[in-house]
């Protein structure tokens, strides 16, 4: 089947084909020429019902060629007018949507390493031009052969730890010229996120070997890579780093062997966090330079500026940007902007986000040069801080780098804005240690499928409506508003019975439901995703999607609904919610029940199962003494294995109104000998009236005691328990005891704890006394 555009329509494959949640951990080759098909093998787990690969951008089209336990092949056709690069793309199968995972597209033709193991060192001859892809395992190295006339331009650049998943591979890349000594040698590279860019310019004709390993010679795993071998401009850096949206900016394109790069570019007239550049030749470079566009004016440093006294003037008021180069070891660059009294504003760095090697370091000074504000990194190399002008004056600010390193690339933007209200929507972890999994949605056809939906906010307040925009057809979602004193809600999407299978992109927007007035609120999917992982550390390479993806899958053969209590949760109480299970074509597995969500205050007894065979089965939920009095949005999802991996689908939601206790009290402390009997008098305090009678149990006794049971109504004052102790009970002092209050309304029973911390002393032998609590 094809699939074309960035929604794929899906065959229904019947119900023994389900793989379960799918998991992709290596594509080879992860890439190929633009305009042409490639195909390509996609290794993991639950992959043998895969139906096709949904893609960012539209035009992809895709054939599963074949498929078997954890793989699949399949011919990718990309488009001719593809993006040059990197894009991301997901596999889709009957029964869910993989892991997120990274295919780029080549301008050149690509080439198979070829293994000679008669001779492994002699290089293999490619065309400048050549995107080659392979392997270096172990102590491998690849070698490839050019042919170059002197002063022509020799790059050469890796896509291979962007290709990982699980284990790190860190390539080595040299040119030399052949049989002699590298005339360079790269390991790391800001502008590939480690993976080594190299180029040169030919000193002489002749062969020249670019060759690949793996830098420790012990390269474990995959160690796939894709090698773009060619004549293109290979520039490092782009300067200045971003500009004013819509205009024509002059840059220069920095880094590349042939030396620096003028060029001319016409910015987009919206704002773009990561606008892709490529130096204008006859050869096009395989991977974009990146800049930023913005909607506010550029200020360039003006050398010499590494002291106050010669600081850069910003002529422009706030918002602006200012750009600049730290081009040499112990560099640091002075501007002097005006700010007014009382305004917050952000001032943000942009150097790695956009492929710098300055690992930037801002300091805010006065006028007199003391320091009113520093900042090295804020969750990452680039620098930002929040600062508040002091007064209507001028102000210098600082750049530098964080070990006063320098170079020609090391470029950077900083942008200086008044603080404007944003909230940004993700998908949180699901699962420790693995990022991506449950981080999709996936509905099956008739049935219903919730996930936990998150919210960033930052200088904003409020209640949040959610609201998914441009769904699949025959998808609706019931969600609860977001209350202003929690981030995530719970949102249950639902396929009808005749809903197309179909995989898609969708945005979730954010709207306040009260919005201030005269500001305007930044809002829009901010879904951060490891593609590189490393165990409990930080991802070796990470990706920021604007747009989630969801998939109507085939049906399956259970549907959970989630009984309506009728009566609410009581503070410092207990409530058991009935989930039913409606299975069908004769399944009789397991499920795995769990709440979703838990509201603040709320707690649960964890996972339970519906036993094989049984269609029943109960989530105990409880709420604390402090629980906030309110009605929240609940859901339970279910999982279970058809047959070749866990699928998940869930509940409706339903409402769970949190309401106070109706009585507390205090018990007073007894003795009691063993073999004995006592009485514990507990004092009632009405806090809520009640309708009938209610019944209290005295719990937390020790072992080998009992106490009887009372009935009470709203109007008593007291109770006396009637304690009796074995001869066996243990002799020591018991500070657990409490109450619990029971009331059944409509079938249904509340219950609270109260008075906790009661104490009774067991005695051996000696008398037992009563003792009222001081006051």
């Amino acid at each position: 089947m094809n699939v074309r555009q960035s929604a794929l329509l899906l065959l229904a494959l019947p119900l023994a084909a389900f793989a379960g949640s799918p998991r992709v951990l290596t594509t080879f080759p992860a890439g190929a020429q633009r305009g042409t098909e490639m195909e390509v093998v996609c290794s993991g787990s639950n992959l043998e019902d895969a139906k096709g690969m949904l893609f960012d951008d539209a035009g992809f089209e895709v054939a599963v060629v074949s498929a078997e336990k954890g793989k699949f092949k399949a011919k990718v056709k990309v488009p001719a007018e593809a993006r040059l690069g990197e894009h991301r793309f997901r596999v889709v199968t009957a029964s869910g949507i993989s892991d997120l995972r990274l295919f780029f597209v080549s301008p050149f033709p690509m080439v198979a390493e070829v293994e000679n193991p008669k001779a492994p060192d002699q290089a293999q001859p490619v065309a400048l031009g050549t995107t080659v892809y392979g392997r270096t395992q172990g102590e491998d190295q690849d070698r490839f052969e050019v042919e170059l006339k002197q002063g022509e331009r020799l790059s050469a650049e890796v896509v291979g730890v962007r290709l990982q998943t699980q284990t790190l591979y860190d390539p080595f890349l040299t040119i030399s010229k052949a049989g002699g000594p590298p005339l360079t040698e790269v390991d790391d590279c800001a502008f590939s996120r480690q993976d080594p860019v190299a180029s040169i310019v030919a000193p002489e004709d002749g062969k020249y070997v670019v060759m690949i390993k793996e830098s420790t010679n012990t390269g474990a795993g995959e160690c796939q890579y894709l090698l773009h071998i060619g004549s293109f401009p290979r520039p490092l850096a782009v300067y200045p780093a971003g500009g004013h949206t819509g205009e024509e900016l002059k840059v220069t394109l920095i880094g590349d062997a042939s030396g620096p790069i003028e060029q001319a570019v016409k910015l987009p007239a919206q704002r773009d966090d990561h606008f892709e550049l490529f130096a204008a030749s006859s050869q096009p470079a395989p991977q974009p330079n990146l800049m930023r566009v913005s909607s506010f004016p550029n200020t360039l440093e003006a050398e010499p500026n590494d002291e106050i006294a010669k600081a850069t003037p910003v002529n422009d008021p706030l918002p602006v940007a200012l750009n600049g180069i730290i081009e040499k070891p112990k560099d640091v660059d002075y501007f002097k902007f005006s700010a007014k009294k009382g305004t917050d504003y952000d001032v943000s760095v942009f150097a790695r986000r956009l492929r710098s090697p300055l690992d930037s370091v801002i300091e805010i000074l006065d006028a007199k040069g003391a320091r009113l504000n520093l900042n090295d990194d804020a969750g990452g190399p680039d620098s930002y801080l929040r600062w508040k002008a002091p007064a209507d004056a001028d102000y210098f600010i600082a750049v530098r780098d964080q070990l006063y390193r320098g170079g020609e690339a090391f470029v950077y933007r900083v942008e200086i804005t008044p603080v404007q209200p944003k909230v940004g929507v993700y998908l949180p972890e699901m699962v420790q240690n693995s990022n991506q999994e449950r981080r999709a949605f996936v509905v099956p056809k008739g049935n219903r499928y919730a996930s936990l939906v998150r919210v960033k906010r930052a200088d904003i307040g409020g209640e949040l409506r959610l609201d998914p925009v441009d769904l699949p057809a025959g998808v609706t979602v019931n969600a609860p508003l977001m209350d202003k004193s929690v981030d995530t809600i719970p949102m249950v999407f639902e396929a009808a019975a005749d809903a197309a299978p179909v995989a898609k992109h969708f945005v979730i927007d954010a709207k306040l439901t009260e919005p201030p007035k005269d500001v305007s609120v930044l809002s829009g999917v901010e879904h951060d995703l490891d593609v590189a992982e490393n165990g409990n550390q930080r991802s070796y390479y990470q990706v920021r999607e604007d747009k989630l993806p969801i998939e109507v899958s085939d049906e399956i053969p259970v549907k959970l609904e989630l009984v309506q209590p009728k009566v609410p949760l009581l503070q410092a109480g207990a409530l058991n919610l009935k989930v039913v299970a409606e299975r069908k074509n004769d399944f009789k597995g397991p499920i795995a029940l769990a709440l979703l969500y838990t509201p603040p205050g709320m707690g649960t007894g964890g996972p339970v199962q519906i036993k094989e065979n049984e269609k029943e089965g109960v989530i105990a939920i409880s709420a604390n003494g402090n629980a906030p009095l309110q009605k929240w949005k609940v859901c339970v999802v279910g999982s279970a294995d058809f047959g070749k991996g866990t699928v998940w689908f869930s509940s409706q939601l339903i409402e769970v109104e949190i309401a106070p206790a109706f009585v507390g009290g205090q018990i007073t402390r007894s003795f009691v000998d063993q073999g004995d009997t006592t009485t514990m008098t507990v004092k009632l305090e009405l806090k809520t009236p009640f309708e009938g009678t209610a019944k209290l149990q005295l719990l937390g006794l020790p072992p080998n005691t009992t106490a009887d049971e009372h009935e009470i109504t709203k109007d008593d004052k007291e109770v006396k328990f009637t304690v009796k102790a074995d001869k066996n009970a243990p002799a020591a002092t018991h500070k657990q005891l409490f109450c619990q209050f029971n009331l059944t309304r409509d079938g249904e029973t509340m219950t609270s704890a109260f008075a906790n911390g009661g104490i009774l002393r067991v005695d051996k032998g000696s008398v037992a006394k009563i003792e009222e609590p001081k006051k």
